[in-house]
């Protein structure tokens, strides 16, 4: 989605699940860098890398409802079903805080940092970015 939204399942684009590309995006440039025997394929890594990055914006944007880096909402973690939707309105109202998925945000964080030394390495612009994380 143009806003960086990536959809959890077919049926809700609405939900969330762990935001787990980053990792599995850089898994895979690691695979490949071995098989190559080289620096990797840089332009896969830079290409995913401004599209994680907008998917990632997306997260602190939505799913940090007060600010403080907590992160709510969807599918998040090990305990997927429940008593009630955690991604729709509380029974009670307020929201839910899940460590959870300020975990997975913090991953998503780091992985992201690696990325950008990585593109560093080849590219200083990239220093300024992997402080950003």
């Amino acid at each position: 989605h143009p806003n960086g939204q990536l959809p959890a399942f077919e049926w809700n684009f609405s939900d969330v699940n762990p935001p787990v590309h980053a990792w599995a995006s850089w898994r895979v440039f690691q695979m490949d860098k071995k098989v190559r025997k080289d620096d990797g394929d840089l332009v896969f890594l830079e290409e995913i890398f401004h599209k994680l990055m907008i998917n990632f914006t997306w997260w602190v944007n939505r799913k940090d409802a007060e600010g403080r880096n907590i992160f709510q909402g969807g599918f998040l973690g090990l305990d997927n079903i429940g008593v009630f939707d955690r991604g729709g309105q509380l029974p009670t109202g307020g929201i839910i805080s899940q460590s959870d998925g300020t975990s997975w945000m913090a991953f998503y964080a780091l992985t992201l940092m690696r990325m950008a030394i990585e593109l560093a390495l080849h590219n200083p612009v990239y220093e300024g970015v992997a402080c950003k994380f």
